[in-house]
């Protein structure tokens, strides 16, 4: 049967799973549930002191950013809720945590982002969600792929020079499209923000903030967290990267490095009691 015609639709709706395989997806020891929020009151002191002990004129976008790829990293969508409800629930920052949430997928994978930003699309009011822009900006065709394949290699080799094509040839070395997919689905279409994307851009350094807040929070993944621990801090190098938001020459200093570190070690002890692990907390 092809999975386009009427038959396989049909027998696609009589597939069950017996009562066991249901037991098993389920398992708790399989942790299949996201992560609970703690309290409103709990999170609101959280994300004070996010806020706190970074600089005064730093931009709400940055502290914003480490929250939604830290939450979404943990994997509790009712505690990104909070964060929307605690930043003044305003279209703007729904904006800029959907752009957020739609970068992590290169850091965590596709069921977070789609579960994070699921339940903040539930949680918001209808007149935000009614103001939100549903058109989409990287749909790759023959106007754009020449464009999308230019810009990943220039992300690439700011985040990752002077090692940029020794990293490359590594890459294809353990799988020849490896580094072909890396670069086109990532750096080039999902990382690089397409020229016709309206405000809010997330830009060149708050993505390597996403990249750093999303490994830190994983754990087990230092090597790839010290590469983007050096590419935010050559942000600082090139000569726009750093003006695209209020604070940004900090946020590429150590200082700025530390906060963003700090910040999501925060996230994780106080949401999932210091027990955070990419398959969420153990028991």
């Amino acid at each position: 049967m092809r999975p386009t015609s009427q038959l396989y639709k049909t027998a696609a709706a009589s597939v069950k799973l017996s009562p066991a395989l249901k037991t098993l997806v389920n398992l708790p020891s399989a942790l299949p549930s996201s992560i609970p929020a703690p309290s409103q009151q709990v999170t609101t002191k959280l994300f004070d002191s996010i806020r706190s002990n970074a600089p005064s004129d730093l931009s709400r976008h940055a502290w914003l950013t480490v929250g939604t790829a830290a939450l979404l990293t943990v994997n509790s969508p009712e505690a990104i809720c909070q964060l929307w409800d605690y930043a003044g629930r305003n279209k703007e920052d729904a904006g800029v945590m959907r752009e957020v949430g739609l970068k992590c997928i290169s850091f965590n994978g596709i069921p977070r982002t789609i579960n994070g930003l699921g339940a903040l699309r539930e949680h918001l009011p209808e007149d935000v969600k009614q103001a939100l822009d549903i058109k989409a900006y990287r749909q790759p065709d023959e106007s754009n792929v020449t464009r999308i394949t230019k810009q990943s290699r220039e992300l690439w080799d700011a985040i990752y020079a002077p090692f940029h094509e020794k990293l490359l040839d590594k890459l294809a070395a353990s799988h020849p499209d490896l580094p072909v997919h890396i670069l086109n689905s990532h750096y080039g279409a999902l990382l690089s923000d397409p020229p016709n994307l309206p405000s809010p851009r997330i830009g060149r350094v708050l993505t390597s903030v996403i990249a750093i807040t999303c490994l830190r929070a994983q754990r087990g993944v230092g090597p790839q967290l010290t590469s983007h621990v050096f590419g935010l801090k050559k942000a600082r190098l090139e000569e726009e990267a750093p003006r695209e938001i209020a604070g940004g020459e900090w946020l590429c200093s150590d200082e700025g490095a530390t906060w963003v570190l700090e910040s999501t070690d925060r996230v994780g002890e106080v949401v999932t009691g210091g027990r955070v692990t990419f398959g969420g907390p153990g028991e």
